[in-house]
């Protein structure tokens, strides 16, 4: 009992460990493993704006290709993106062109913060001159970056606060300039929700508002999960934080961030949340190291640092404690097998003296096995044929019905057709003994005859087939997609397009003729086919595919 009651607790500490957010979790370590494909790609786009450089002339296109590369090695590599920042400073001054130059020296401060070079920073963006409109709100937004990381870095009393309000105030000024048809608008927006009119809500709903309309391998979707974490973290709602971590991740591994926090982010929090993810947390936060190497983050490195070992104790104690448990296993497996063998030893030698008698009656048992098996296989070899048959007859007589019916309608609507010739035959007779051609006349061109005539006809059309092939219509929309399936005014009627196919199931293909039996014009049973066909789960056999339609016995040939 007690050993069952201990079986059961570890069952639940198991679920609780992987519940919520495990399918998440999962995702992320298989993103992880492909990880050198999305960073080929990533290298791949990077060689192909150097060819563009390297094979350009004009010096504004050499200047857009140059911030084009930047911007792809901004959050991919640290000296990347300081030297091509610089290059394009260099030959944006030589060129005497203003916008870059604003804009080069705004990049150079974007990414010397990144390196924890504040003073740096602050300097570069203090002595950019003629700012063009344009350029105001990133200007501003990156004294708002600047003054962020260094109250993130300073983490104190004094300092933090200093930075974090001139953060705000230059994210004020930001938003005064800020484009709505900028992507990252509503991003802007809930930054802005949350430092300068904080409202977690607010922010939330305009963080939420991104990641529906923003494809989670873009940079935009990263940044809106992260700060959407935060957010959630603010309002002790864990789950939710620790499901945003997981998306940021994922969008950064994606879209090849080297410069990325929420991997990290998450290690932490999965060390501290529980024992059973501490694996998970070793290779994550491994991870972060490796892409803070590769990225040449200085800050980074020494900030995982802190962490890492406390972590690498931990997976290591717990390493070492399995360790040990698997040693008591292990010892008491063998005794356990020692003591197996020697019972099977002793049931061997008990064993051996009816193994002659066994091998006779097994023998013998089988053979009667086999003969029972055989006469089994014959019986329902028998029984499937007979139940085959029935279902074959019964399915014939079912379509000798429908195609009795069909003969009846058929000789109903001659009927009615000779007994209406007959009627207008007497009428001409009539009128023309009366003198009365133009009433004649008048009479056979009115088109009300013939739309009651072509009206009768698809009537009794919709009836005859629909007798004839119960089935057409449900078989007709099962070879169309979901949103293209047709759907009938009543369940006696067809539409035009079920018409159509109708005929041609019926083995009537050439579209003028369609068009005569229908009262149509050839471009519109020509339309009509052309639209159904694109709407065709498989547009290459769908033709074929409407002549296999309501096939009686092709199910037993």
């Amino acid at each position: 009992m007690k050993k069952i009651y201990l079986f059961g607790l570890l069952m639940i500490l198991s679920v609780a460990c992987f519940a919520d957010n495990s399918q998440l979790l999962n995702e992320l370590d298989q993103t992880i493993e492909q990880r050198e494909r999305y960073v080929h790609s990533k290298r791949e786009k990077i060689d192909f704006l150097k060819k563009k450089i390297y094979s350009e002339t004009d010096s504004n296109a050499i200047l857009k290709y140059t911030d084009d590369l930047y911007n792809e090695y901004y959050v991919f590599k640290f000296d990347s993106a300081m030297a091509y920042a610089n290059r394009g400073l260099s030959l944006a001054m030589s060129q005497k062109n203003s916008h870059y130059t604003a804009l080069f020296n705004i990049h150079l401060a974007e990414i010397l913060a990144i390196g924890g070079l504040y003073s740096e920073a602050i300097s570069h963006l203090d002595n950019t001159r003629e700012i063009e409109q344009g350029l105001l709100f990133k200007y501003y937004y990156a004294y708002f970056s600047v003054y962020s990381y260094w109250s993130d870095y300073c983490d104190d009393h004094t300092f933090s606060p200093l930075y974090r309000q001139k953060a705000t105030e230059n994210l004020k000024l930001a938003m005064q300039y800020a484009d709505e048809n900028d992507p990252l608008f509503k991003f802007y927006q809930g930054e802005h929700k949350v430092y300068v009119e904080p409202d977690i809500q607010k922010a939330r709903e305009f963080y939420h508002n991104i990641l529906k309309t923003t494809d989670e391998q873009s940079r935009i979707y990263a940044m809106a999960s992260y700060a959407l974490a935060g957010n959630y973290h603010v309002s002790g709602d864990d789950e939710k934080y620790e499901e945003y971590l997981i998306r940021a991740a994922l969008s950064d591994l994606k879209c090849c961030t080297m410069e990325n926090l929420a991997l990290q982010t998450l290690a932490v929090y999965l060390f501290q949340k529980d024992e059973c993810h501490i694996e998970r947390a070793e290779r994550y936060i491994n991870l972060s190291m490796e892409d803070a190497k590769y990225y040449n983050n200085r800050l980074r490195i020494i900030e995982i640092s802190h962490i890492l070992p406390q972590i690498m104790t931990t997976y290591q104690a717990k390493v070492e404690k399995q360790n040990q448990t698997l040693r008591r296993s292990i010892i008491f497996i063998s005794l356990l097998v020692l003591g197996l063998l020697g019972a099977a030893f002793f049931i061997y030698r008990q064993n051996r003296k009816l193994a002659v008698r066994r091998r006779e009656l097994a023998e013998n048992n089988q053979q009667l096995h086999g003969l029972n098996r055989q006469l089994a296989e014959s019986n329902k070899q028998q029984t499937d044929l007979n139940t085959q048959l029935h279902d074959l007859n019964q399915r014939l007589v079912d379509t000798n019905k429908r195609r009795e019916g069909l003969a009846s309608i058929y000789i109903d609507l001659c009927a009615k057709y000779i007994d209406k010739l007959g009627k207008f035959q007497t009428l001409v007779k009539r009128k023309i003994k009366a003198n009365q051609a133009q009433e004649l006349l008048q009479t056979i061109s009115s088109a009300r005859i013939s739309e009651e005539d072509a009206a009768t006809f698809l009537t009794r059309f919709d009836k005859a087939f629909l007798e004839l092939y119960p089935t057409f219509v449900e078989e007709f929309n099962a070879l169309l997609i979901e949103d293209g399936r047709i759907q009938q005014k009543s369940p006696t009627t067809l539409t035009t397009e079920l018409r159509t196919f109708a005929l041609i199931r019926l083995g009537v293909k050439n579209t003028a003729d369609i068009a005569g039996l229908l009262f149509l014009s050839p471009q519109t049973i020509y339309n009509c086919r052309s639209v159904s066909k694109n709407k065709a789960i498989n547009k290459d056999t769908f033709d074929e595919d409407v002549l296999q339609l309501c096939t009686v016995i092709s199910k037993f040939i």
